[in-house]
């Protein structure tokens, strides 16, 4: 699995958080001091474990697959993508705003954020993708991007926010679309 094929796929599951993080921060404008390290950490680790945890069980699949490897993380790339573009335009970035200052609530938006990092880790597990170079990519640009989206959510706008859910989805496209064309020529 190439690298550039790895950060687009991180750059996909990051946008989900960032948009989630725009909503909290700039609806709700209660952000207590210290909440948006916290929640991009608690984000950042639950997507490294799903991550991990998908990618382990797409190793112990992955024989099953033998020889459609690149046609597994297809359908796995194009279900989440699918899924992505079609929560930003079905749900209102309003409707994802929850106290984001409670411990439960980071953990519990954390795993539900993070439930497309176990589909892209089966689909890099199926790949063999470089375990450790996807492990860091993902952590640092979900955190990252949580982080920017909690601390800054005022000034991207409820707009920006639909935007980079949709942007999201067309990142898991790119990919999708990247294994069929190497799987195919």
């Amino acid at each position: 699995m190439d690298v550039l094929i790895i950060f687009i796929v991180a750059l996909g599951l990051a946008m989900d958080c960032f948009a989630l993080s725009i909503s909290n921060s700039s609806i709700s404008g209660l952000v207590r001091p210290g909440v948006p390290l916290k929640a991009s950490l608690v984000f950042a680790t639950l997507h490294m474990v799903l991550l991990l945890a998908g990618i382990w069980v797409g190793g112990l699949l992955q024989p099953r697959f033998e020889g459609m490897e690149g046609w597994g993380a297809f359908v796995i790339f194009v279900i989440v993508g699918l899924k992505m573009i079609r929560d930003a335009h079905r749900r209102r970035p309003e409707a994802r705003v929850f106290d984001i200052n409670s411990g439960r609530v980071m953990v519990v938006l954390g795993l539900a954020a993070s439930m497309d990092a176990l589909l892209a880790g089966l689909a890099m597990g199926l790949l063999h993708a470089q375990v450790w170079l996807a492990t860091v990519l993902v952590t640092l640009s979900v955190f990252l991007f949580s982080f920017a989206g909690l601390a800054g959510g005022k000034s991207f706008g409820l707009a920006f926010a639909k935007r980079t859910a949709i942007f999201g989805g067309v990142f898991m496209f790119i990919a999708a679309f990247h294994f069929v064309i190497r799987f195919l020529f």
